[in-house]
């Protein structure tokens, strides 16, 4: 059951990231632990040393009583390949 007030995430689907893209998504949110992580937009990439990616993400914190937030990630893929977790920031609603 819904608090009143709160935002209910519970129909957001998961989208189809480009594959380089996929890649460096599950590369990072894999050995995560406390939340959970599912991209819900793909919003572009940039061209840096390597590439960073730019995700929305559903972040689900594991708790007792789950909690779900939008949130951005950036993703930097480096020029050896190794891909790494630049920022996670919530996404005001």
């Amino acid at each position: 059951m819904a608090t009143l007030g709160s935002w209910n995430y519970d129909d957001v689907k998961s989208c189809n990231l480009p594959q380089k893209a996929q890649s460096a998504f599950t590369a990072v949110t894999g050995g995560l632990v406390g939340a959970d992580y599912m991209p819900v937009a793909y919003m572009g990439s940039q061209v840096v040393n390597g590439t960073n990616y730019c995700i929305i993400a559903l972040q689900t914190v594991i708790t007792a009583t789950p909690e779900k937030r939008p949130v951005k990630m950036i993703i930097n893929v480096d020029s050896a390949g190794k891909a790494s977790l630049v920022s996670v920031s919530g996404i005001a609603v």
